[in-house]
């Protein structure tokens, strides 16, 4: 199998791959939200994981993303949310990963400036996955290519 076969394939995949990382940060932002409600610490531990599981399957759903896009072409009237969808999902990744980092670096030292940290970059984290999902959705149902 040729390389731009291998890179066509791994294309086909972000739309079945791109919802895990999606979901994950959504809810690891849901349950810190919780934690700061009801202050239970199991919220906080279900936070963690998903935010560190949403860091894992991140990078490769965004590589799958620049796959599709290297095959697709966008029609003009697209491509607003187009360039809205490929920001969003070149700095979800980095902002997972450096919120999974401080969420296993608070568990750990326990100091609340981290903790502010961990919370600001989930939140960015969250809100990235939200823009760049809603920007997909655009593209994939209202006929982007």
């Amino acid at each position: 199998m040729s390389p731009h076969a291998l890179w066509h394939g791994l294309g086909e995949l972000h739309p079945a791959i791109v919802h895990f990382p999606v979901a994950l940060a959504l809810t690891a932002f849901v349950a810190e939200a919780l934690v700061m409600i009801r202050k239970q610490g199991w919220y906080a531990d279900a936070a963690r994981f998903m935010i560190i599981a949403a860091a894992a399957t991140a990078l490769p759903a965004a590589l799958a993303g620049f796959a599709a896009a290297s095959a697709e072409e966008i029609a003009p009237a697209w491509a607003g949310a187009f360039a809205v969808h490929r920001v969003a999902g070149l700095v979800t990744p980095p902002l997972a990963v450096l919120a999974a980092g401080l969420a296993e670096s608070t568990r750990r030292s326990g100091q609340i400036w981290e903790q502010i940290l961990y919370r600001v970059f989930l939140a960015l984290a969250a809100a990235g996955a939200a823009v760049a999902a809603v920007a997909g959705g655009l593209l994939a149902h209202g006929g982007g290519s």
